[in-house]
């Protein structure tokens, strides 16, 4: 029965993910209630151009240490729970098994205004967080911008289809969100866990 309504449980959230499509293992449904925590955090975009992220497709893997099967969660910036002058973005949020886990790789697809392009970080990136039992870990905001190329023909610069991720953290909104979405779980301890100091650029995708 505690199984079952973990699964529910998982639906619940998944379905208050807003833009973020998240896919997540059967593996991580096996658990008991009283063995989960939940994850949380943001995916965005700038929207400055020519450096905008708003055409990128953004993947982030991640899996519990030692185990094969992958949790993808991937922003196609169709949707929005915040706006501003210069970003837009989606809060995601999942329940999981209590342990150790790790965000491994990031993935963008994306488009030059030629040919679509599809390209990932490497793959042991190692960013490590926790997940513990009847608390909230939030892992920070992961902001998506372009790469900027520049025609020779037109001389003018546009976004060149290849990704950037800048980290950083967005606390004091993203736990409102997450309040307003879950008031159930209002109670829990609200667990910020960095993965990487702030304003730091993760990964690009190509050599600049």
């Amino acid at each position: 029965m505690r199984i079952v309504f973990f699964l529910y449980t998982i639906t619940l959230l998944l379905g208050c993910s807003s833009g973020v499509d998240i896919s997540i293992p059967e593996k991580y449904g096996e658990t008991t209630e009283y063995n989960k925590g939940y994850l949380t955090g943001s995916l965005s975009a700038t929207t400055v151009w020519p450096s905008s992220g708003e055409g990128l497709m953004t993947t982030l893997y991640i899996r519990q240490k030692g185990h094969a099967d992958v949790i993808t969660l991937v922003n196609n910036n169709a949707d929005s729970d915040f706006i501003t002058d210069s970003l837009k973005g989606q809060l995601f949020s999942l329940p999981l098994p209590a342990g150790e886990y790790e965000l491994f790789c990031i993935g963008f697809k994306g488009s030059n205004g030629s040919k679509t392009i599809t390209s990932k970080s490497r793959d042991d990136l190692g960013l490590a967080f926790s997940i513990e039992p009847g608390r909230v870990t939030y892992i920070g905001q992961f902001i998506t911008s372009s790469l900027v190329a520049k025609s020779k023909l037109w001389n003018i610069e546009y976004p060149s289809g290849y990704g950037v991720i800048t980290y950083s953290s967005a606390y004091k909104r993203d736990k409102a969100l997450f309040d307003e979405r879950h008031p159930d779980l209002y109670n829990l301890a609200f667990s910020p866990e960095p993965l990487a100091v702030k304003n730091t650029r993760l990964i690009s995708t190509r050599p600049e």
